[in-house]
C-alpha cells in the first residue's frame, strides 16, 4: 500500500541497473554501480516549470564515522531527531521535455533490492547530527575549512548547512531537510553530514550568507582534476572502492519495498539519505581526495556549481560513470531550482 506522504519532487530516473540490486540485497553491495542521470544533452521522464528536465539522485545513511582534516576516520556523534529545519516540499520540476526516457519504472524486484525500511524514519524525521560545526584552519592563507587552488579557494568537504538564528547566533540544521524559504549558512568541515536535498539557488544564497560563492564549472573542475587534469581526484587511473559511488540498490525501491510508478515522485523523502550503506560522512573516504586536499569530490552527492543553465557534477553514491568518469561526470538535466535527496553543493571563495 502506498503510504501518506508529503508532496515531493517528480523526478525521473533514467539507466537504473535494477538487476544489479538482486546481486546485494540490503543495497550495500559495492558493485558496478547503477546510473540515474542523462548526460547534459539526454532529459529524463520530467522536467522542470521552466522546460529542463528533472534526473535523480541517490543519497544515504548518516553513518557514524568521522574523518580529520587529513581524511582519518574518528567517532562522530549524532543528535537527537528534532523538528530543527524545512519539511520536504516541491520542486518546479513539472513539464515534460522531447526526449523522455526513464529506467526508472521497469523491471526489478524490490524485494530483491531491500531487507527492512527503517521502522523509526516517516517524512518527519529530520534529525541533526552535524550539531554546530567549527570547521578547521583554512590551507594557504584561505578562510576556514577551506584550500587554496591556483588563485581561489575552494571548500575542502561537501558543504553542510547551519541556521542562522535571531542575533545573528547559530544553530544545527538537519542534512535531510530542504532549505527552502530558511535562513541557513554553508560550513564545511570533516565528519558532517553532508547537505543534500537542495537547489542551485539555495545552494547559492547558503555560500553567499558564509561569506563564499558557489563555485564556477571551471573552477570545480580544476579543484577536482588538479594541476594535472587527472580524470578522477586521485589520478587517471580508476580505483574501485576509493570514493563513495557505488551503492547498487535504488533507495526508492529499498525504503519504499516496491518499484511502482508512484515512488518516483517522492524523491524529496527525508529517508531516502538515512539509509545505511548511502551517503557518507564528509572526508570518510581517504582516498577520494584530491591533490590539493579536497574531499569527495567524485561520488557521495551530486555538486551543485554556478552554471546559470543548472549544472551539477561529480555523480553521487550510486554512479559515477553514466555521465562522464569521475570527475568529468557532468548533468544539466534540471533548472537552478531543482532539487532532490542526491544534490549537495560545495563553495569557493576568491
Amino acid at each position: 500500500m502506498r503510504p501518506t506522504l508529503s508532496p515531493l519532487p517528480w523526478i525521473a530516473l533514467v539507466a537504473l541497473t535494477l538487476s544489479a540490486c538482486a546481486d546485494a540485497p540490503g543495497g550495500t553491495g559495492a558493485s558496478s554501480s547503477s546510473g540515474l542521470e542523462t548526460a547534459a544533452s539526454t532529459s529524463v521522464g520530467s522536467t522542470s516549470a521552466s522546460g529542463s528536465t528533472s534526473g535523480t539522485g541517490e543519497t544515504g545513511d548518516s553513518a557514524t564515522a568521522t574523518s580529520s582534516s587529513a581524511g582519518e576516520l574518528t567517532t562522530g556523534t549524532t543528535g537527537a531527531t528534532g523538528t530543527t529545519g524545512a519539511t520536504s516540499g516541491t520542486t518546479a520540476d513539472t513539464t515534460s521535455d522531447s526526449s523522455t526516457t526513464d529506467a526508472g519504472t521497469t523491471g526489478g524486484d524490490p524485494e530483491d533490492c531491500s531487507t527492512n525500511p527503517i521502522p523509526w524514519c516517516t517524512d518527519a524525521s529530520l534529525p541533526t547530527p552535524n550539531g554546530v560545526p567549527s570547521p578547521p584552519p583554512g590551507l594557504d592563507g584561505c578562510p576556514p575549512g577551506m584550500a587554496r587552488v591556483d588563485t581561489f579557494c575552494v571548500d575542502r568537504w561537501e558543504a553542510a548547512l547551519v541556521e542562522v538564528l535571531p542575533g545573528d547566533t547559530l544553530g544545527p540544521w538537519s542534512p535531510y531537510a530542504s532549505p527552502a524559504g530558511a535562513d541557513v549558512r554553508a560550513v564545511s568541515a570533516p565528519g558532517l553530514v553532508p547537505q543534500g536535498y537542495i537547489s542551485q539557488v539555495e545552494a547559492s544564497a547558503a555560500c553567499v550568507a558564509a561569506g563564499k560563492r558557489l563555485c564556477t564549472d571551471a573552477e570545480w573542475l580544476r579543484a577536482c582534476r588538479g594541476a594535472a587534469e587527472n580524470v578522477y581526484p586521485y589520478g587517471d587511473a580508476l580505483v574501485p572502492g576509493a570514493c563513495n559511488d557505488a551503492r547498487t540498490c535504488h533507495p526508492a525501491i529499498q525504503f519504499f519495498e516496491t518499484s511502482d510508478d508512484w515512488i518516483w515522485s517522492e524523491l524529496g523523502h527525508p529517508c531516502l539519505d538515512q539509509l545505511p550503506g548511502g551517503l557518507d560522512r564528509s572526508g570518510a573516504n581517504p582516498e577520494c581526495v584530491s591533490d590539493d586536499g579536497v574531499f569527495d569530490m567524485m561520488g557521495n552527492l551530486h555538486e551543485w556549481t554556478a552554471d546559470p543553465a543548472g549544472t551539477f557534477r561529480g555523480g553521487f553514491y550510486v554512479d559515477t560513470k553514466i555521465n562522464g568518469p569521475g570527475c568529468l561526470y557532468v548533468t544539466t538535466a534540471h533548472n537552478v531550482q531543482h532539487w532532490d535527496y542526491s544534490t549537495g553543493f560545495r563553495c569557493c571563495a576568491d
